[in-house]
């Protein structure tokens, strides 16, 4: 009966109830505006950036961040203290890193709540992900072998085999058993892995790179390596960049050798040409041009580069240097040893932002230089992203 009323109403009435509830839910819309606006929009836009933010005790916080307007956005995702951040497939991975052991994954359609989260194993110490079909691969510090963990239920389903990789001398005369496996880029169904192979048992107490590194070219369909690369130069310590230079595409990294308490001038940053799967002759950067180890570092084009610089006597710099021919062009940013203020997070925006996190703890925050203009120095006072920022990347899938 009320369905045969209903479809007798005229067209004026009609017109009146529906204008009624489209003003109603208008004005129910205006009341919840700021939770429900905050939560689902606010999160980011198309130039926005994420930053992993830490206390660098009990905890850390997922936050976004849009360069061109200083813009820190509300929504704050717990995560763990010591993480690491990734854009892919549409998502945003949380790599927790030691003593929380976990892959965090938040969807940005949704104010970045976390959907799933799922362990890799107590010490673990996972470094990356990669993301290939139903399947995640996930580097590990603390490991002989690259997991393959379910896309679906996290759960781990397979590996692929270090052992044959890890290092064979120690200066204690004991080799440990990890082969420090880092960063990853894939490139078609090809993931290339780094491994660092550090001395742990090492007489001298450090992490020195007693053997040397590769670069590992795993098969993502077969789940099996392909290619082992030895580096060049030793301890790669940096995220991998694809890069297009010298008119094709490189994978780009940093390698330190040795570094921090035992610094030494012995790499740089190196390019690896993936149409002939060699590496450039000559260092796009060399530590003896920097005058110390470079930490990470962004690329514009063949002409323009920027590195995180870190001396024997703890002075930080964010320099300036050009790919092509691999010299200085000057210092945008110099922070003394004896001050209590470190660099961390460095990325250079597809709109030509650069933007470099400050972990000094009085007013930790990220600046932005604009590489379009002469890179000049946006906001003096960097931008608060709530917690010291640790890492930034692009919220956007990698070609």
């Amino acid at each position: 009966m009320e369905k045969l009323l209903i479809k007798k109403l005229p067209v004026k009435k009609w017109t009146a109830i529906l204008s009624f509830l489209f003003v109603f839910q208008c004005s129910q819309l205006e009341i919840e505006k700021p939770n429900l606006f905050q939560f689902l929009f606010l999160s980011s836009s198309p130039t926005s950036v994420g930053v992993v933010t830490s206390d660098f005790a009990s905890g850390g916080r997922f936050k976004s961040f849009e360069p061109n307007s200083f813009t820190t956005f509300p929504t704050s995702i717990p995560i763990h203290s010591d993480a690491v951040g990734r854009y892919s497939n549409d998502r945003v991975f949380i790599v927790n890193r030691l003593n929380r052991d976990s892959i965090q994954v938040l969807n940005p359609q949704f104010g970045f709540i976390t959907e799933q989260e799922f362990s890799v194993g107590q010490g673990k110490n996972p470094q990356d992900i990669a993301v290939w079909n139903d399947k995640y691969f996930i580097s590990l510090y603390n490991a002989d072998e690259l997991v393959i963990h379910s896309r679906a239920s996290g759960v781990k389903i397979g590996a692929v085999s270090f052992v044959s990789l890890k290092e064979t001398f120690s200066t204690s005369g004991i080799p440990d058993s990890s082969v420090e496996a880092s960063y990853m880029i894939q490139d078609g169904s090809s993931l290339f892995i780094l491994l660092q192979r550090l001395d742990r048992n090492d007489v001298s107490g450090y992490l020195p790179p007693n053997s040397d590194s590769y670069l590992v070219e795993v098969d993502m369909d077969l789940n099996q390596i392909k290619t082992v690369y030895t580096l060049p130069y030793r301890n790669p310590s940096s995220k991998i960049q694809k890069v297009f230079l010298f008119g094709e595409p490189h994978l780009v990294f940093s390698c330190v050798g040795r570094v921090g308490f035992i610094s030494q001038i012995d790499a740089g940053i190196i390019a690896f040409r993936l149409s002939t799967r060699q590496f450039h002759p000559e260092r796009l950067y060399a530590e003896q041009i920097a005058g110390g180890d470079i930490l990470s570092f962004q690329i514009k084009n063949d002409d323009f580069g920027y590195a995180s610089v870190l001396d024997a006597g703890f002075n930080k710099t964010i320099q300036v240097f050009r790919p092509r021919t691999g010299e200085k062009i000057g210092t945008l940013l110099q922070i003394p040893g004896n001050i209590g203020i470190s660099l961390s997070g460095l990325l250079l925006t597809n709109e030509g932002k650069l933007l470099v996190g400050s972990t000094d703890f009085s007013r930790p925050g990220i600046y932005v230089y604009d590489t379009n203009i002469g890179n000049v120095l946006l906001n003096p006072i960097p931008s608060s992203v709530e917690l010291t920022p640790f890492d930034i990347f692009q919220l956007q899938n990698l070609p």
